[in-house]
């Protein structure tokens, strides 16, 4: 083993051996293989949520845009 390589830690499973091996009695093999093709295509375009710009559309600070609309009432 070469020094200065981290071994990544091992696979823990949170249920008993029973459950696990009940869901893998469970487990279609077409609806894996479906899953695999499913996953290996390609994407639409716009598939990925975009991050929501925050009210108001500008980055003013709230102390500002105060100001400015009182200089709209005022005159």
């Amino acid at each position: 083993m070469a020094k200065g390589i981290k071994q990544p830690s091992p696979l823990r499973v949170d249920m008993g051996f029973g459950e696990a091996l009940e869901r893998f009695i469970q487990t279609d093999p077409k609806e894996v293989d479906d899953g695999i093709a499913r996953s290996k295509q390609k994407k639409p375009p716009g598939s990925k949520k975009r991050k929501r710009k925050p009210s108001g559309g500008s980055s003013q600070k709230v102390v500002s845009l105060r100001a400015v609309r009182m200089k709209k009432r005022n005159g």
